[in-house]
């Protein structure tokens, strides 16, 4: 199971997911769709679920410190997001460095790009 899912493009996988879903539908009555799509969709919840208490469980064991911006200290000033002339800079760079890498930025930003200009297209 190690090679499931494969590593398709996720944009592949969501037209994937819809052609099932619209050929899955075509010979099934309403109240069929909705119980065998409440049930599809009740697996993904279990598998959701679990793999949060995973990896929650994996990360306290490794020790990965994680910014909690719930925390009553973060909420309370002791945030170099909430009070950034205490911080050195550099640190602040290092801290964010490891934790999103350069293509993951790169995507963003085309991303936005993206995003902004369909924002464009509709205003016009």
């Amino acid at each position: 199971m190690k090679d499931f899912p494969p590593n398709i493009n996720w944009t592949w996988t969501t037209i994937i997911a819809t052609a099932l879903g619209i050929l899955a539908t075509d010979d099934f009555t309403v109240k069929e769709q909705l119980a065998i799509g409440n049930w599809i969709i009740q697996i993904g919840q279990t598998m959701i679920s679990n793999a949060t208490y995973q990896d929650l469980i994996e990360s306290r064991i490794i020790g990965e410190e994680k910014i909690n911006l719930n925390s009553k200290k973060f909420k309370q000033g002791g945030s170099p997001f909430i009070n950034p002339p205490n911080v050195d800079i550099n640190q602040l760079y290092e801290l964010l460095r490891t934790r999103v890498s350069k293509e993951e930025i790169i995507s963003l930003q085309k991303a936005l790009r993206r995003l902004n200009d369909e924002i464009d297209k509709m205003k016009s």
